[in-house]
């Protein structure tokens, strides 16, 4: 009854990753730790909008398939460092967001100063990592060491992780994440004056309990 469950979320949650225009097709993947060697993950090639709960696949922290009928997805290797790195994350979200992404391909960086009360209470200490070739072990290499300080993870050229206590969580760190981009770069294509909070206003934002 658990798994079940979970099993409905994940696919909700993919289904409306594509509604919100984060990922297209057969980008992205979802995943939620169930036990300490073991994660519910969305399967490989499959469109996220077609996708329902019978179709997510086990995996163990090695990334060999346990049960399912589909193959795991091939970004698998990636979450599963993410794991292993932040035990108390329970879910993540990686998607394709496209104001986040041509962030990375403008060579912008949003977050040096933050100019939205929302970005300074969860948009916390982003972390942008260099480019890996998707769909191989790259991914679970260049994010080892910096996974861990954040929650909030951008891939150069690629897309975005997020990941928490919950898929809620997770998916709402991505939609933050992409309208905080989307806001930052119409606000540079006006030319005009980009007005941001203060280090103080950092702060205080920073202690609000939401």
């Amino acid at each position: 009854m658990f798994l079940g469950k979970l099993k409905k979320e994940m696919a909700k949650y993919a289904h409306l990753m594509v509604e919100q225009g984060y990922s297209v097709a057969q980008e992205g993947n979802i995943s939620r730790r169930i036990g300490d060697n073991r994660i519910l993950i969305t399967p490989s090639n499959l469109i996220k909008h077609l996708i329902m709960d019978a179709d997510m696949v086990e995996i163990d922290f090695q990334g060999n398939l346990v049960k399912g009928k589909r193959q795991p997805t091939t970004e698998r290797f990636t979450h599963i460092e993410i794991y292993r790195q932040k035990p108390e994350v329970k879910a993540i979200v990686h998607a394709h967001p496209f104001y986040t992404v041509l962030s990375t391909v403008l060579g912008e960086k949003p977050f040096e100063k933050v100019f939205l009360s929302e970005a300074a209470m969860f948009l916390r200490n982003v972390k942008f990592s260099p480019y890996a070739k998707p769909s191989t072990k790259e991914g679970a290499e260049v994010i080892k060491n910096i996974c861990r300080e954040t929650n909030i993870l951008i891939i150069d050229l690629h897309g975005s992780f997020t990941y928490g206590e919950n898929l809620q969580t997770a998916f709402s760190y991505l939609e933050l994440l992409e309208k905080y981009c989307k806001m930052y770069y119409y606000a540079n294509l006006s030319g005009k004056k980009i007005c941001c909070l203060s280090d103080e206003e950092i702060r205080e934002l920073e202690k609000v309990k939401y």
